[in-house]
């Protein structure tokens, strides 16, 4: 149990500094309102400056994370600070969390940590309280996981401290997890050459890719695909469509370290198919992709072998 609160401490303390803005899955959450109906940003509006305080401590905390500075980054905590995890384990006191950051940095690997702020709002002249996601993706093989935080800051001698923090919704779906997805790809064998892009959608909660497959350095296949989060299965979802007419869908699901999309559609004659294809994250700038199972009008067909794509960095 006490592995389980640190292993959460190095994920959900973090919640409470917005280290950097990301993609959410879902929707945006409303604006809190008055009791007058009015926004609360509205009422909060000459409280700038305390937002800037509170953001200059969470950056003074995320340098101290990514130094291992388990004792700078305790000083940002109230001395009876505490931290709720998903599952209802909390860390209390000044002292016991900067043990937790202290055993935990004895592990030398670092990730990013990302939040998406949704939130900050005054109750008091002396309290703030901020709602977001937090992101962690790991710098090696692994998946990235998200969840979503509440944290109360107050203020104590003119400075701004985290009294509380909590943390929840492990192991749901969210389209911010799939963010690492997001820019040019390229691999395969030589002379079956594959090529992939994605991009957010300007124009909704989806993520866009686009596929190509060059064989003797001749477009053999292109295919398209969106991504979303199925609110009704609380799922990521996407469709996908190829070149010749073919099209599909698959539901993906958490496999440990990799995504697993269970897929069906069909070919452009209208042959039924289907396939178990799995996406694994290898580093911040490698995956692999195969397709299993594979199915087409009745007849099974042999698995591919995993294909390795490296991401493409602009050269300027």
């Amino acid at each position: 149990m006490r592995n389980r609160v640190q292993q959460l401490l190095a994920v959900g303390l973090v919640a409470a500094v917005p280290v950097s803005i990301m993609i959410a899955g879902g929707q945006p959450t409303p604006p809190a309102k008055t009791s007058s109906g009015a926004p609360a940003a509205e009422r909060d509006k000459d409280r700038e400056a305390d937002r800037e305080a509170i953001q200059k401590s969470a950056e003074d905390f995320a340098r101290a994370f990514e130094q291992g500075d388990a004792k700078t980054a305790a000083a940002h905590w109230t001395v009876g600070g505490e931290y709720t995890s998903d599952d209802g384990v909390s860390v209390r006191g000044r002292d016991d969390i900067e043990k937790a950051f202290a055993e935990l940095f004895k592990d030398k690997s670092r990730a990013r940590l990302e939040v998406d702020i949704r939130s900050i709002r005054f109750p008091s002249r002396d309290s703030a309280v901020e709602e977001g996601f937090l992101r962690h993706t790991p710098d090696g093989p692994g998946l990235p996981g998200s969840t979503q935080y509440s944290t109360v800051h107050v203020r104590e001698d003119g400075k701004w401290l985290i009294a509380y923090s909590r943390e929840w919704g492990t192991g749901q779906d969210r389209l911010g997890d799939l963010a690492f997805l997001i820019g040019k790809w390229e691999g395969g064998p030589k002379g079956q050459e594959v090529s992939a892009s994605f991009e957010k959608d300007s124009t909704g909660p989806f993520i866009l890719g686009k596929f190509t497959r060059k064989s003797e350095g001749k477009t053999a296949t292109t295919g398209t695909m969106k991504i979303g989060l199925d609110a009704q299965r609380g799922q990521i979802r996407s469709w996908h469509s190829d070149g010749d007419g073919g099209h599909g869908q698959c539901l993906w699901l958490r496999d440990g370290n990799r995504w697993v999309l269970d897929a069906v559609g069909a070919l452009g004659d209208g042959t039924e198919t289907a396939a178990v294809n799995v996406l694994a994250r290898l580093g911040n700038d490698e995956l692999t992709w195969r397709s299993i199972d594979r199915v087409v009008g009745g007849d099974p067909l042999p698995d591919t072998a995993p294909v390795k794509l490296t991401r493409i960095r602009d050269s300027k």
